[in-house]
C-alpha cells in the first residue's frame, strides 16, 4: 500500500500508476487536486510546518531562524508544494526545482532520514482536505512525483559527499606534498572555495598584538566581506579577548580549541560586530575550525561560511569539518617541523609583496666576503630586497609570505640581476663570484637547475663563480635524494655550501655525504654577547676545525668588529662576511668601494683581546693534540 492509495483502478478502469507524470494527460488528473490546494493554502501550509516540526532534527533548524525567516520558509515550503502539484510542471522543471532544493536541504543541514520522512509530513498535511476515492488517479501522480523528487534530492546528497570525499583527496596530497605554509592555506582556501557548499572561506592567525589577520581567503564573497569589515570600526578579530570583538566563532575556536559554529549569523549575538557585513555578501552560518594536533595548541583556524543558516550541522557535514581539523592540523606541524613558526601576514599584504617581485621592484644587495690569508674580495653574497616605494623591503619581512612558485621567481630574477652585475665588475678588473640562497623547494624542482644552467650559459660565467648556499636547518623535500640533486648543479661546476652551521639542526652525516664545498658558520655562533669569550671561541674553532676535517673551506658570517674579525683570523677560517667588512650595498656602491684598499689581520702576530685569546686557544690545542699523539705512540 502506498501513502496516498490503494493500488486500484479507477473508475475509467486504467491503473492511476500507468499515468504520465507529466503533459496533458497528467495535466487533466492534477487540475481539481491544484485548485483544492490552492484553496486550503493557509491551513495546508500551518499542518505542513507542524508535522515537520515532529521529525527528529526539523525543530533544531526552524527554531534558529528570525520570525521574517520562518515566515519566508513556510512561503516556500507552500509555494514548492503547489509547484510539485502544479499540472504544468514539466519533467525539466521538476528536476531543477528538486536539485535545487536537494542543495538547500543539505545545506541547513536536513539530515536524509528527516528528508527521507518528509513524504510522510506531506500526506498529514493534505489528507483531511482531499477524497482519495475522488482524487485516486492525481495522487497517485503526485506521489510518484515526490517519489521522484525525493530520489532527485537524495541524489544531490550523495552527490555532495562524493564531492566532499573527492576534496579531501586533493586536500591530503596538499597536507603531503604543500612545501611551505603559504602554499598550503592557498592550496587549501581555493579547494575548498570550488565547493558549491561553501560561500567563502579564510585560513588566519592572530598577529602580535592578538588581532586575527586573514592570511588567505577563498571566494569573491569572501574578498567582498574583507572590502566591508574594512569599513567598520568593529570588523577586527581580537582573538585573545571575550570582547564583543572576540566572541564569534573564530575567536572562540583559537581560545578554545573546539569547532565552533554560528548557526544564524542574523540571530547570533555574538556576531553582531559582523552582521551587517555578512548580510550584505549573502553569508548566513559560518563554523571556524581550529588547526592543530590533538592535545596541542591551535596553530591557525579554517572558518567556513555557507549562504544558509544552519550550515555545517548535519552529521556528513559535522564529520567533513572534523577531518579537515585532523588532517590540516598534521599538515600545519608538519610544515613547522621544517620551517618553523612562520609570521603572521594578513591576505593583502601577501600579495602586495608577491606582485612587487613580479612588478620590477627586486634589487639585489650585495655584501662582500673576504679571503683572510689574502685579504683580498673574492665574492659577494647576493640579498634579495623589494623596492615599496621609497622604502627596501628586507628577506625576513616579504619571506614568510611566497610561495613555492615565488620563491622559484625571486631566485630566477635574483640570479639574472646579480650574473648581470657581476659582468659588469668583471669588465671593470673585479672578477667576484656571487653566492645565492637555494631554497630548500628548489630540491624538488627541476626548474631551479635548468634556470642555473641557462642563467651561467647566458652570462658566460664559470661554474665556479656561483655559490649557492643551502640553509641548515632546511629539510629536505620528501622523495627527494638530495646527493643526486645537488650533485646535479655540482655538474655545472658551481659550488655548495651549507649555510648557518652551528644552528644545530643538520646531522653530522648529512655535511659529510652532501657534496658542500664550502661552510659558513651561523652569525649567532659568533657572537659573544653575555657569553663566556673562551668557550664561545673555542666553539668556532672546534666548527672551523670539523670544515677542514672533511675537506671543507670555512666562511664565518656575522663578524662585526675587529676583535672578532682577528680572532677567527687566527683560528683558521677561510673566509669572513660581516659589517666589520662591509653592510650590503647596491651594485653601483660595491663597485667605488672596492677600488678602496683593505688588508686581512695579521693571524700570526695578534693585538685585540681576543685575538690574543684566540691564540692562547689555538696553543692549547695544539699541546693537547701532541700529548695524544705521544700517548698513543709511547710503549707499554
Amino acid at each position: 500500500m502506498s501513502n496516498f492509495t490503494q493500488d486500484t483502478p479507477s473508475e475509467d478502469g486504467w491503473m492511476a500508476r500507468e499515468m504520465p507524470l507529466y503533459g496533458p494527460a497528467a495535466a487533466v488528473v492534477l487540475a481539481p487536486l491544484f485548485q483544492i490546494f490552492n484553496e486550503h493554502a493557509d491551513e495546508i501550509s500551518k499542518r505542513l510546518f507542524d508535522n515537520l516540526m515532529r521529525l527528529p532534527r526539523s525543530p533544531h533548524f526552524f527554531q534558529m531562524l528570525s520570525a521574517d525567516e520562518l515566515e519566508q520558509t513556510q512561503r516556500r515550503q507552500l509555494q514548492y508544494l503547489l509547484r510539485l502539484a502544479s499540472p504544468t510542471l514539466s519533467a525539466h522543471d521538476h528536476g531543477v526545482m528538486a536539485r535545487q532544493i536537494g542543495r538547500i536541504h543539505a545545506a541547513i543541514g536536513l539530515d536524509r532520514s528527516d528528508l527521507a520522512r518528509s513524504p510522510g509530513a506531506l500526506w498529514a498535511s493534505i489528507r483531511n482536505f482531499i477524497t482519495p476515492d475522488t482524487h485516486h488517479g492525481a495522487l497517485e501522480v503526485l506521489e510518484r512525483r515526490f517519489i521522484r523528487d525525493l530520489a532527485l534530492q537524495l541524489d544531490v546528497y550523495q552527490n555532495l559527499q562524493t564531492s566532499r570525499e573527492t576534496m579531501l583527496l586533493s586536500l591530503t596530497e596538499v597536507a603531503w606534498k604543500a612545501p611551505t605554509y603559504t602554499d598550503l592555506i592557498t592550496q587549501v582556501v581555493e579547494t575548498l572555495s570550488d565547493c558549491d557548499e561553501i560561500a567563502g572561506c579564510f585560513v588566519g592567525r592572530p598577529d602580535d598584538v592578538g588581532i586575527f589577520r586573514y592570511e588567505s581567503i577563498g571566494g569573491a564573497a569572501m574578498g567582498q566581506y574583507l572590502s566591508e569589515l574594512e569599513k567598520s570600526a568593529d570588523g577586527a578579530i581580537m582573538a585573545n579577548s571575550d570582547s564583543p570583538k572576540g566572541n564569534g566563532p573564530t575567536g572562540r575556536a583559537w581560545r578554545s580549541g573546539n569547532i565552533e559554529r554560528s548557526l544564524n549569523i542574523s540571530t547570533d549575538p555574538h556576531m553582531t560586530p559582523w552582521e551587517e557585513a555578512a548580510r550584505r555578501v549573502g553569508f548566513r552560518s559560518s563554523v571556524a575550525i581550529p588547526l592543530h594536533q590533538p592535545d596541542h595548541p591551535t596553530r591557525a583556524i579554517l572558518t567556513l561560511y555557507s549562504a544558509s543558516p544552519g550550515a555545517f550541522t548535519a552529521s556528513d557535514r559535522v564529520a567533513f569539518t572534523s577531518l579537515l581539523q585532523s588532517l590540516l592540523g598534521f599538515a600545519i606541524t608538519r610544515l613547522e617541523a621544517l620551517e618553523g613558526k612562520t609570521q603572521t601576514m594578513s591576505h593583502g599584504l601577501r600579495q602586495h609583496f608577491a606582485g612587487l617581485l613580479r612588478g620590477n621592484a627586486l634589487v639585489m644587495h650585495y655584501q662582500p666576503l673576504m679571503d683572510l690569508h689574502s685579504g683580498q674580495i673574492v665574492k659577494v653574497e647576493a640579498l634579495a630586497r623589494l623596492l615599496d616605494g621609497d622604502q627596501l623591503i628586507r628577506p625576513d619581512a616579504f619571506l614568510p609570505a611566497f610561495s613555492a612558485e615565488d620563491l622559484f621567481e625571486l631566485y630566477r630574477l635574483g640570479l639574472e640581476q646579480a650574473l648581470t652585475d657581476r659582468q659588469r665588475w668583471a669588465e671593470a678588473g673585479h672578477d667576484l663570484g656571487i653566492s645565492l640562497n637555494l631554497p630548500a623547494t628548489a630540491l624538488g624542482d627541476g626548474r631551479y637547475y635548468l634556470a642555473t644552467r641557462d642563467a651561467l650559459h647566458r652570462h658566460a660565467c664559470a661554474g665556479e663563480k656561483l655559490t649557492l648556499e643551502v640553509l641548515e636547518y632546511d629539510a629536505f623535500p620528501l622523495g627527494v635524494d638530495p646527493l643526486i640533486v645537488l650533485s646535479h648543479f655540482k655538474a655545472l661546476g658551481v659550488v655548495l655550501a651549507e649555510d648557518d652551521l652551528g644552528s644545530g639542526h643538520s646531522s653530522l652525516n648529512r655535511l659529510r655525504e652532501i657534496p658542500f664545498d664550502d661552510v659558513k658558520i651561523d652569525r649567532h655562533t659568533a657572537r659573544v654577547g653575555h657569553h663566556n669569550p673562551e668557550r664561545v671561541l673555542l666553539f668556532i674553532y672546534q666548527l672551523i676545525q670539523l670544515g677542514h676535517t672533511l675537506l671543507k673551506r670555512v666562511t664565518v658570517e656575522g663578524i662585526e668588529d675587529f676583535d672578532m674579525l682577528e680572532a677567527i683570523a687566527v683560528l683558521g677560517a677561510d673566509l669572513v662576511q660581516g659589517y666589520v667588512i662591509s653592510q650590503p650595498m647596491s651594485a653601483k656602491q660595491l663597485a667605488q668601494w672596492l677600488r678602496q684598499p683593505r688588508n686581512a689581520p695579521d693571524r700570526t702576530r695578534p693585538v685585540t683581546a681576543y685575538g690574543v685569546l684566540a691564540m692562547d686557544i689555538l696553543k692549547r690545542e695544539r699541546q693537547r693534540l701532541l700529548a695524544h699523539e705521544n700517548q698513543r705512540v709511547a710503549p707499554d
